[in-house]
């Protein structure tokens, strides 16, 4: 991180009447999204910001309260606050407060988490280089020989990231990587620590999993799709059999479509 003497603040805004706090927060956000504040700088002093644009300390530290709420910065003890937004982190933060929200559940975050997939598949099949698909084979022997049921957690978490990450799409790599965390997060919940109950669900999609790679080293996107697609209704049908999977039986298909016409507006 760049820990340079700080440099003259210049507030973009003063805060006008209202609530400061917000003001001075949502000027400060900009510039970090908008790239002004890069990742790893430091910010200016409580003293230098509260100076700059008016206001309290108080009022600056309640600013730097959001901030770090929002995944915006991190506070270093004795050293200072410094910019750690990231597009994973914003991301996570939105949803993960929306899934707490609207109490979503495990079939929504399949539902969602499989349309995804789907299309990371398709554009995998197009774009996944060697390394790609060595890291996806990579992470079913993983799975296949795990002795714990946090290494098989692991393995499927690895895997469904590197099948993203080979998409090339940064938006699409941010989401999938936000879910599939959430979605191994509520396995865990249900499945328990049973090693062997752990076996037995990873075992029962193997075979899914093996021909969605099958079909990305060939370059075959159809395929790609319909084994993608094979995979998720396998998943949707195993771990809601599961024991205490008791959840909403209804799809969020109208999510899953928006987000996925959104991925490829983006990608274009």
């Amino acid at each position: 991180m760049n820990d340079s003497p700080e440099k003259l603040w210049q507030p973009s805004m003063l805060p006008e009447r209202g609530d400061a706090a917000e003001q001075v927060m949502e000027d400060i956000r900009r510039r970090i999204l908008g790239g002004q504040l890069a990742r790893g700088e430091k910010l200016p002093s409580e003293r230098q910001l509260a100076e700059g644009y008016g206001v309290s300390v108080s009022t600056i530290r309640e600013v730097k309260r959001a901030l770090l709420k929002a995944g915006l910065i991190e506070i270093k003890q004795g050293k200072g606050a410094y910019v750690t937004a990231s597009t994973e982190e914003l991301i996570a933060t939105s949803l993960n407060s929306m899934i707490e929200l609207e109490r979503i559940g495990i079939v929504q975050v399949l539902g969602v988490h499989g349309a995804l997939n789907g299309y990371a598949a398709e554009l995998a099949a197009t774009k996944a280089t060697r390394e790609d698909v060595s890291a996806m084979r990579k992470s079913l022997a993983e799975i296949d020989h795990s002795v714990s049921p946090e290494a098989i957690a692991e393995g499927l978490i690895r895997f469904l990231n590197a099948l993203v990450a080979a998409s090339g799409n940064p938006l699409l790599i941010a989401l999938c990587r936000f879910l599939a965390s959430v979605q191994i997060g509520l396995v865990k919940e249900i499945q328990g620590r049973r090693f062997e109950a752990w076996r037995k669900t990873a075992a029962r999609l193997a075979n899914e999993r093996q021909r969605l790679v099958d079909a990305i080293e060939l370059g075959d996107t159809e395929g790609a799709r319909a084994a993608a697609r094979a995979y998720h209704e396998r998943s949707m049908k195993v771990i809601t059999a599961l024991p205490s999977a008791n959840t909403p039986q209804v799809s969020d298909v109208a999510l899953s479509t928006l987000f996925v016409s959104l991925l490829k507006h983006q990608s274009q």
